[in-house]
């Protein structure tokens, strides 16, 4: 498990526009950890953003970023309160709990309302549809991560067996899964929007494979943290909560400053001169892309919602799709609403300003 901690500078437009009731001294942070599989990077730049603006000091928490190789080692870990809070999709959690096996987690953020991956084979493939993907070979980020489920279901609904029709191989993600698409190795990619934006910026022509719409509106990504946490220390899960929403908020706002403020997070990840603009340009591009596919755009006031049929669709579809055996169990043992109110809770326009403001 890698982890990074940084250093920030404080963040003068917080002081200025009064988006906190005060300024936190840093002997008054709590240090938590955010956990990220498969890595943080600045496919994922408004959480790091709002930490360069001061929005998680202001609700007295320092952050540590934790990357795991997918949700199957970020549940547990978010579980037993090693990882205090992890992004991760829903699947897992549904499994263990038709299992009457329930991780002691809640999601209690809705990170992405909206499917964010994707199947994608090279332009001139003749691959057209999920149904040709029967008898190829396809490349898939981790075996652990957390879409697969789904992923499966939607080639079962095109009549494609999982690791019977098709191959399914790990291949990582970066310019070594495209590698493996381009070389021929595995003929399709099913990974995050993100991981396909990115492929094209770099000079990769790639088409995306039709998905039902069905699949399209089932939520992805969310933000958990244990029962145990939401129960001793619900004032952090609401903090954490209206940071998150600030984030989103700001970085929508500029986008740009957004992914170049990554750098304070890891200077490593910072380019060369002659290569910055190119590497702006592609992060740009692809948080702008996870925005419109997951409607995070369309949000404002209730972002972080779940609903109750959100859960239950989702949990049809995995039965549907016999990736569990049953929906007779409560899905409101997966998820909880009590911090939407506080997540959005804030100014917005001034949050806004803030992010123009900081450039």
């Amino acid at each position: 498990m890698k982890s990074f901690v940084k250093a920030l500078a404080a963040a003068p437009l917080a002081l200025a526009l009064a988006l906190s009731t005060g300024a936190v001294q840093a002997q008054d942070l709590q240090k938590v950890r955010i956990g990220y599989p498969p890595a943080w990077s600045a496919v994922e730049a408004a959480i790091p953003y709002g930490d360069t603006l001061g929005f998680f000091k202001e609700e007295g928490i320092a952050l540590d970023y934790v990357s795991v190789q997918g949700t199957a080692v970020l549940i547990p870990q978010v579980a037993n309160g090693s990882v205090e809070f992890g992004i991760m999709n829903p699947d897992l959690a549904i499994i263990a709990a038709s299992k009457g096996e329930p991780f002691p987690i809640k999601f209690f953020y809705n990170f992405y309302p909206r499917n964010i991956f994707e199947f994608t084979v090279l332009e001139d493939s003749p691959i057209k549809t999920l149904a040709d993907l029967k008898g190829k070979k396809l490349g898939v980020g981790a075996l652990s991560w957390g879409n697969l489920p789904m992923s499966r279901l939607m080639l079962q609904t095109a009549d494609v067996t999982w690791m019977k029709d098709v191959q399914v191989l790990p291949v990582g993600v970066g310019p070594a899964a495209w590698e493996r698409m381009k070389s021929g190795s595995v003929d399709a990619l099913n990974l995050p929007a993100t991981q396909n934006v990115m492929m094209e910026q770099a000079g990769t022509p790639i088409r995306r494979l039709e998905i039902p719409e069905e699949f399209r509106r089932i939520f992805s990504n969310g933000i958990a943290t244990s029962d145990a946490l939401i129960q001793k220390n619900p004032k952090l899960v609401e903090g954490m909560s209206r940071a998150v929403t600030k984030s989103l908020v700001a970085c929508m706002a500029d986008t740009e400053a957004c992914v170049r403020a990554y750098w304070q997070i890891d200077p490593s990840s910072k380019p060369t001169p002659e290569n910055e603009a190119q590497w702006v340009k592609t992060f740009v591009a692809v948080n702008e892309g996870t925005y419109k596919i997951g409607e995070v755009a369309s949000l404002d006031g209730k972002h972080g919602a779940y609903t109750e049929e959100d859960w239950k669709n989702i949990v049809a579809k995995m039965q549907e799709g016999e990736q569990i055996a049953t929906t007779d169990f409560d899905v409101a043992t997966l998820y909880t609403d009590q911090f939407v109110q506080a997540a959005n809770d804030f100014d917005a326009d001034a949050v806004r300003a803030a992010a123009k403001a900081a450039q």
